[in-house]
């Protein structure tokens, strides 16, 4: 193939010209495409999500990608009868194409993949597809019509490598389970959830590491190849606990980690419409979150949080012991928490829980009310592992948040509230919350582009949490097209709230600029552009719970 190319190129110096040309458009297409697809972790079912929002529309129908489009199709659809002409006509669209990348590149920073062997096969792949095409054809019209179907093509390449990919991934999870049976004695905790399970996960690697050699899946990985990979490159020759974040977006994958992972206990923490447009419905939700407890061992142990609703119904169908925890009495859960306040201006938090007819006060250095029922599933977990309460107590001072999980620091005169990691509808009500806790004379600011994968809940959940928001806050801040109506529906104005839309990189960065030496209080719920979030992380911070 590649003299094929040769020949085919070095017929003339235009041949040339389009050939450059060609792979510095198909370099800027790709890449862009690529970056998307992998952002969706190659997932049909994600990136369908996606283009159902105005984000993903905009996407698909932005000017550039439409202009193209026509020009092709003008091209395609010309009385052409020499060949000198339509390569001519070719080598301008291709480079208008190339301009308009690298001038939208520059001024909004080029979107790229992280490199990947995926990454480089994929590239690698849709390219060959293109140039076997021309060299099989002979057809100066095709290059045309390929640029029509570029995002078709790609995502062609991708659903056929997703088979050999689905073949490795078991092959990879069926190595991981192999070594998983060879290392017994190593105790797997297994802790899934729509929401707070990194915390959890957390928590109860800065609780057992006080007696035990402890391993925790790193950051985010929580998928089944992600799991299985980092069992493969892991040393448990020293481990006694093996801590595992689960996650999942449809019924089966939690199955498969846990018959990889064999976990002895279990943790739920709570279940709510997160990834609701992939699961399909929240019953398929509730039943993904069990495979975790109903894979336990009979003398395993499952730790359900009963406060929330979603999380009870299954209880009673499950064989092994069950220990809960919550603050709803009517629920007799194993633990009952009584009361949590805020401490020394919130910066700590104190609970008081009820454990077999004894009240108990537990003291952290964290923020936000809601942490505390993720300390107490992991205490549970503790306990399960021989540790008494004075333990738990002694630990309490080495805890903390995941990285980007409310955390706070200082930008100017500003104080940050960073819970940008990841949004769900109840993480973001404990957000604000939280907000609510600093003095009224201060300007409170929320910057959110709303919470993703919804599905039919999606407008309704908005609306919601905007009434909430204009209860709170001074000022809200949409970033993102896709939940703005939303939003601003849920406002009702009661509050005088002001909304501000900042679509644009650069216009959000001009505002968080302005408020640098206000006495302000800014939470950022879920992601933000990564140029902005750098503009804030420059400044010193009042602690290191985010990055």
């Amino acid at each position: 193939m590649l003299l094929e190319i040769l020949e085919f190129t070095l017929l003339s110096p235009l041949n040339m010209a389009i050939f450059v040309l060609w792979l510095f458009s198909a370099f800027f297409d790709y890449g862009e495409l690529i970056y998307i697809a992998q952002l969706k972790e190659y997932r049909l079912d994600r990136f369908k999500d996606f283009l159902s929002t105005k984000q993903g529309r905009k996407f698909w129908f932005r000017y550039a990608r439409m202009m193209r489009i026509i020009f092709a199709f003008v091209a395609l659809l010309w009385p052409i009868n020499d060949i000198p002409t339509m390569k001519y006509m070719l080598v301008s669209l291709l480079i208008v194409d190339i301009t308009y990348a690298m001038y939208g590149g520059l001024k909004y920073h080029l979107t790229r993949p992280v490199l990947t062997l995926k990454v480089v096969i994929i590239f690698l792949a849709s390219l060959a597809v293109e140039g076997l095409l021309l060299i099989i054809t002979r057809d100066w019209a095709l290059p045309f019509f390929v640029l029509i179907i570029r995002t078709f093509l790609l995502a062609t390449v991708v659903w056929v490598l997703s088979f050999p990919t689905t073949w490795i991934k078991y092959i990879i999870v069926a190595k991981a389970k192999r070594k998983m049976e060879r290392n017994k004695k190593v105790k797997v905790v297994g802790i899934t959830g729509s929401y707070g399970k990194s915390t959890v996960k957390e928590f109860t690697a800065q609780l057992l590491v006080k007696k035990y050699k402890v391993l925790k899946t790193p950051k985010n990985i929580n998928t089944e190849i992600g799991i299985a990979k980092f069992i493969l490159e892991s040393d448990f020759s020293n481990i006694d606990i093996f801590v595992v974040e689960m996650g999942a977006y449809t019924i089966g994958e939690i199955k498969l980690i846990s018959e990889m992972v064999k976990p002895t206990v279990g943790v739920l923490t709570a279940i709510n419409e997160q990834h609701l447009s992939l699961f399909g419905s929240i019953e398929n939700t509730i039943k993904a979150k069990y495979e975790l407890l109903e894979a336990l061992p009979n003398d395993g142990l499952a730790i359900v949080n009963v406060d929330n609703e979603l999380c009870r119904e299954g209880l009673s169908r499950l064989n092994t012991k069950v220990r809960t925890y919550g603050s709803d009495s009517d629920c007799a859960p194993t633990v009952r928490i009584i009361n949590v306040e805020n401490m020394n201006g919130g910066g700590r938090i104190e609970g008081k829980v009820e454990f077999d007819n004894t009240i108990y006060t537990v003291d952290l250095p964290i923020l936000g009310k809601h942490n505390f029922w993720n300390f107490v599933a992991a205490g549970l977990v503790a306990g399960h592992f021989g540790f008494t309460y004075d333990d738990i107590k002694d630990q309490t001072k080495n805890i903390s948040l995941p990285e980007r999980t409310l955390g706070e620091f200082e930008y100017g005169n500003c104080t940050i509230i960073d819970d940008s990691y990841n949004s769900n509808p109840d993480g973001f009500k404990a957000a604000l919350a939280h907000l609510g806790t600093y003095s009224s004379t201060r300007k409170r600011v929320v910057i959110t582009r709303g919470m993703l994968e919804l599905g039919g809940k999606s407008e309704e959940i908005h609306e919601q949490i905007a009434g909430e928001i204009d209860f709170v806050t001074d000022v809200l801040v949409i970033i993102n097209e896709d939940y703005s109506d939303s939003l601003q529906k849920g406002v009702v104005g009661k509050y005088r709230t002001d909304i501000l839309l900042r679509y644009e990189d650069e216009s959000l960065l001009k505002y968080i600029k302005s408020l640098k030496h206000t006495d302000s209080v800014i939470l950022l719920e879920n992601r933000i552009p990564q140029k902005v979030y750098n503009e804030i992380t420059g400044a010193t911070r009042k602690n290191q719970n985010d990055t």
